[in-house]
């Protein structure tokens, strides 16, 4: 049996731009209801890369995140461009983010960066025994300290909230157990 799901009866968007689109739907329930208005935020799809380099240290980044006006320490992660797939943009996205690159490369598992009200997806890909390759490329809004920690700095950072993102968490939690 299909499940219902809602009907868009109308749309309107409201802001448009390449990183955030938001938009007003009217929005007709399955049991015939109208919601109106109902705000949609889209938003790119992104990596988040968990990469081991050949030490067996995990590569992070500490960067400025406006929306909470401080510094996060997170793992390398980015915007997927419209023209690559996941494990593209990981490569990619960790290479400009920390210079490191090479290795052996795996897409773990993709999910909704929030179901409610959001598009877009995230997708968490393992790189094993990456090196320094490069020098960091940074986006013009970007700053992102290095930092290469053990397992254990890791699990002792998500416990005490050294780490806070919580779709960083949600990636190492759910796959620490593999590495």
């Amino acid at each position: 049996m299909k499940e219902p799901i809602w009907e868009v009866v109308e749309s309107k968007m409201l802001v448009d731009s390449p990183w955030l689109g938001v938009e007003a739907q009217v929005c007709k329930l399955p049991n015939g209801k109208l919601i109106s208005p109902f705000y949609v935020v889209k938003q790119p799809d992104w990596v988040l890369i968990l990469a081991r380099d050949t030490e067996g240290k995990w590569v992070l980044g500490r960067q400025y995140r406006h929306g909470q006006r401080r510094w996060f320490l997170e793992f390398p992660a980015g915007i997927i461009d419209a023209d690559e797939g996941a494990l593209a943009a990981a490569k990619r996205e960790l290479l400009e983010e920390s210079g490191f690159g090479g290795g052996e490369w795996e897409c773990l598992q993709s999910y909704s960066v929030n179901p409610d009200r959001q598009s877009a997806m995230f997708h968490i890909v393992f790189a094993k025994n990456v090196t320094k390759q490069a020098e960091t490329k940074f986006d013009e809004s970007e700053d992102i300290h290095l930092h290469r920690l053990d397992a254990g700095e890791i699990d002792s950072r998500v416990g005490s909230g050294g780490i806070e993102h919580p779709h960083h968490i949600l990636a190492w939690v759910l796959n620490r157990h593999k590495f």
